[in-house]
């Protein structure tokens, strides 16, 4: 529940970047935020990201997405204009866009997966993302020609400057996707992404899949949450990530987040407007629990 198809950019942008004067980062070098003090942070999804335009006093965490509003230069000046960013690449993982720029390279996967079953209607992708349109569920269990997609789409979020990947859309097996997927083989597909992302040296976030938090945590360093109050399923995020010393961000869009036990379980939440704009845009909606650039819990 909560998942959200990204239509733009995703970079958030924190503390260091943790990078050599080579610009390699050495391994397990990369940023973790942790949940001891506040990190103020925006998330713009509609509307492309300018700088200054877009960027907000006290805020050090910016997201979106690496397609539609995020060039290297978008980044460079992200970085130069926000002393000590960490940019965070929006990516899905779990779908297939036909609206994508790597379109083709998904055609070619299918094609040569049905080569290689010899079966023409093979399929790596099945059901409509419901609400979404031009988005279908992968069968994640085809590791063998997803992964290389996933690592390209990886790989450019490292050559655009990023330093942390959100990995969107990867709770594949619940969401009726057309093929007999069971939690663990998706599981399998999800640690198999945030070791991509470790590979190139950025950190990983889980996004979503907030029931399976425990599972998962051990290979994210923070997490990224929809509407975990209005479901109920924060507890699970404090139980796992805060208690491992690991960040969490929450969004809420139907409700406002309860606010007292945010702050005292070291939650960055806040409500936002359903389509994330920018904060120069009309529908702009931020009600943080904490003022921004907050550096104690309240």
């Amino acid at each position: 529940m909560g998942n959200r198809k990204l239509l733009l950019p995703l970079a958030l942008i924190a503390a260091c970047t943790g990078q050599t004067q080579s610009g390699v980062t050495p391994p397990g070098s990369w940023w973790k935020p942790s949940p001891a003090t506040p990190i103020s942070w925006h998330w713009q999804l509609s509307q492309g990201f300018s700088v200054p335009r877009d960027l907000k006093p006290g805020v050090t965490v910016y997201d979106f997405d690496k397609d539609y509003m995020a060039s290297a230069d978008t980044v460079a000046k992200l970085k130069a204009a926000v002393p000590g960013a960490v940019a965070i690449c929006y990516i899905d993982v779990g779908v297939y866009e036909d609206y994508r720029p790597d379109k083709g390279a998904f055609l070619e996967a299918q094609n040569q997966y049905r080569l290689d079953t010899g079966d023409s209607n093979a399929k790596l992708w099945g059901n409509k993302d419901a609400g979404w349109n031009g988005s279908y569920w992968l069968d994640v269990r085809q590791q063998k020609y997803l992964l290389p997609l996933m690592e390209a789409r990886i790989k450019d979020c490292k050559d655009k400057g990023f330093d942390a990947v959100e990995p969107d859309e990867s709770e594949v097996w619940d969401n009726n996707p057309g093929f007999p997927i069971s939690m663990e083989q998706n599981h399998a597909y999800t640690r198999a992404i945030a070791e991509l992302v470790h590979k190139y040296g950025m950190s990983v976030g889980l996004k979503g899949n907030n029931g399976e938090a425990a599972l998962l945590e051990p290979y994210h360093d923070w997490a990224l949450s929809e509407q975990c109050f209005e479901y109920g399923e924060c507890q699970n995020l404090v139980n796992s990530f805060v208690k491992k010393g690991k960040a969490v961000f929450v969004v809420e869009y139907s409700v406002s987040p309860d606010c007292n036990y945010a702050n005292q379980n070291h939650l960055n939440a806040a409500r936002r407007d359903l389509n994330l704009v920018g904060p120069t845009a009309s529908g702009y909606l931020y009600q943080p629990c904490r003022p921004d650039g907050s550096s104690a819990w309240p």
